[in-house]
């Protein structure tokens, strides 16, 4: 673009951020590095009906399949535990992590990436996820600008999931259900916020995570009312390592309390236990144990996940793969090696550097142009898919670099018209 157009961009950018900021999207721009990034992009990518229809199968199918893992890794038997001591959770979030559920989760995002008909798994988010309000608010704002059609239903089936929350954690109209992220950080709050909205629950209290006060009795609010139910968009990891100001071991009387059924966590505890990258080389090793998975799921195994491995070398001879660290977010401390194992793109997050990681065969993303304020920028597409309550709910599209890391640019994603 030349200045002119560029100019013109960007005023039609803020106009269309500042409808996306009175609902609670303030994102639209991120300081890194002391500078200003764009991350909203408002360039529409399409999908034809059955594009979209194929995304959600795969992510339909995929959440079956890692739904049985999850109850097979419960199931109590010495195989299970065998394979949960492969997963990399740290030993002080066992208990927790056993604590069971009827779903592994309840708000999924897989990163798929799809080059025509084929579609690929790299990750399941089902511990944490975020990009609600871009798939749903934004979304919607700039499909209605242009006169597309979203594909997204992020909002109703919340809804419908809460209900289904509500019913297997037996949460009635006199109960508060306490909702939590930093307080402090934008865009996990807002998310949280909006999911708190739009789950239609009778009391609900939204209490940042570093207000939460932990007692032998159990969780309380400022209030002094004890937390019984808790949503939160919070990775049960970093419990670990949380002290008070006097260096008393907090974190740890949390997962305490939730091992002993004092708190119940929604996502459960089951999520942080499938959200280990080890769980896709666990399904992968185990595709055609027919006694654990259906014909069916095989097939999808087969279909759509990616050779994955708890070890580098021979599997990819001659082949370029990933290395991950299993509880790695963000991109942070991933690794791209060539076809000769030689290193060919890292990312230089540290937080996430001593984790055990899983190796993963390599799939180029497909190449996506969008229009910035600098001009034209050319990165890969990386498409994400919710899953909520056990239904394909949306996508949402980054752009970025061969690894999709923070600064990753938000493409909205509409039904391809006729």
């Amino acid at each position: 673009m030349d200045n002119k157009n560029e100019a013109q961009y960007l005023l039609k950018w803020i106009e269309l951020n500042d409808k996306m900021v009175e609902k609670g999207f303030t994102w639209g721009s991120l300081e890194e590095d002391e500078d200003w990034h764009q991350y909203m992009s408002y360039g529409i990518h399409t999908y034809s009906q059955r594009e979209i229809d194929s995304i959600n199968m795969a992510t339909k199918k995929i959440g079956n399949v890692y739904n049985k893992m999850y109850h097979k890794l419960l199931d109590g038997s010495q195989e299970s535990n065998v394979w949960k001591s492969e997963l990399g959770l740290p030993v002080q979030t066992w208990d927790a992590a056993n604590v069971p559920s009827d779903l592994f989760s309840y708000f999924t995002r897989m990163d798929f990436i799809v080059n025509g008909d084929e579609i690929k798994l790299i990750e399941v988010n089902c511990d944490t996820p975020t990009g609600y309000l871009e798939s749903s608010i934004v979304n919607q704002i700039i499909c209605e600008e242009y006169e597309f059609v979203s594909p997204n239903k992020l909002e109703e089936n919340i809804k419908r999931t809460w209900a289904m929350i509500s019913k297997e954690y037996n949460i009635t109209d006199n109960d508060t259900v306490h909702f939590t992220s930093y307080g402090w950080h934008d865009e996990d709050r807002e998310t949280v916020l909006f999911n708190l909205n739009k789950s239609c629950l009778h009391k609900t209290k939204f209490i940042a995570i570093e207000d939460i006060i932990v007692s032998d009795e159990g969780l309380f609010d400022q209030e002094g009312d004890k937390i019984n139910f808790l949503y939160r968009l919070y990775p049960l990891e970093y419990l670990v390592d949380d002290k008070d100001s006097t260096g008393n071991e907090i974190g740890l009387s949390f997962l305490q309390h939730i091992a002993d059924g004092k708190v119940k966590l929604i996502n459960p505890p089951g999520s942080f236990l499938m959200q280990s990258k080890a769980v896709l080389a666990l399904i992968w090793t185990l595709r055609d144990d027919s006694g654990i998975f259906s014909f069916e799921e095989r097939e999808s195994i087969r279909r759509y996940f990616l050779p994955t491995y708890l070890k580098s070398g021979l599997p990819f001879e001659n082949k370029a793969y990933v290395a991950k660290p299993i509880y790695g977010r963000e991109g942070g401390s991933v690794e791209i090696f060539d076809n000769f194992s030689k290193l060919v793109e890292k990312d230089e997050e540290d937080y996430y550097a001593e984790w055990p990681k899983v190796y993963q065969q390599y799939v180029d993303m497909p190449t996506k142009t969008v229009n910035t304020w600098d001009g034209e920028y050319t990165g890969k597409m990386l498409v994400g898919s919710f899953l909520i309550g056990g239904e394909a709910s949306g996508l949402f599209l980054r752009v970025g670099k061969k690894i999709t890391g923070n600064l990753s640019m938000f493409c909205p994603v509409a039904i391809e018209k006729w």
